[in-house]
């Protein structure tokens, strides 16, 4: 006679039980799950122009705060963007403009040639400008995790002259 492995049904109701308790009474706050805060930058808001003679100065107010609020510790530079289209283009008025990237300000270590702080404003100079060219720019501000702004307003700057070197 073979003997059979048997199971004692109590057994198997009490770790049934056990299993359906340890489910539904699980841990934490039910509901959907949710994506941890991201902390970026607030975007910068007040991007504005200075016209010298054969440059454009950008210069905006460097973020102090988080989009949730929080204080901003980890800033760690701003990327500016410009656009550029002629005067006679065709370009359409509506067309979205094609901002390629023109300068990466880091601020920790040696500051980008280009730019200077002053207090709590960031200056950026521009000097490679074209005539008869509309230049359109934006900033973006990036914490240390590399976690970006929105973009910030945008300033356009309408170019007559060729830029004096």
């Amino acid at each position: 006679m073979i003997k059979k492995n048997t199971v004692p049904i109590q057994f198997l109701l009490i770790l049934l039980v056990f299993c359906f308790l340890t489910g539904i009474s699980g841990c934490g706050k039910k509901g959907f799950p949710v994506a941890p805060d991201a902390f970026t930058p607030m975007a910068v808001n007040d991007l504005n122009t200075i016209i010298g003679e054969g440059m454009i100065t950008l210069y905006w107010t460097i973020p102090e705060r988080n989009t949730n609020g929080s204080k901003l510790t980890d800033l760690a530079g701003f990327t500016v963007f410009r656009s550029k289209a002629t005067f006679d283009s065709s370009d359409c008025l509506d067309c979205p403009k094609k901002f390629k990237r023109l300068a990466d300000i880091r601020l920790r270590g040696k500051l980008y040639k280009k730019a200077k702080v002053k207090e709590s404003i960031m200056e950026y100079v521009d000097k490679d400008l074209t005539a008869r060219t509309t230049h359109t720019y934006k900033v973006l501000s990036y914490n240390l995790d590399g976690m970006s702004s929105k973009d910030s307003n945008l300033v356009e700057v309408k170019w007559q002259m060729p830029a004096y070197q």
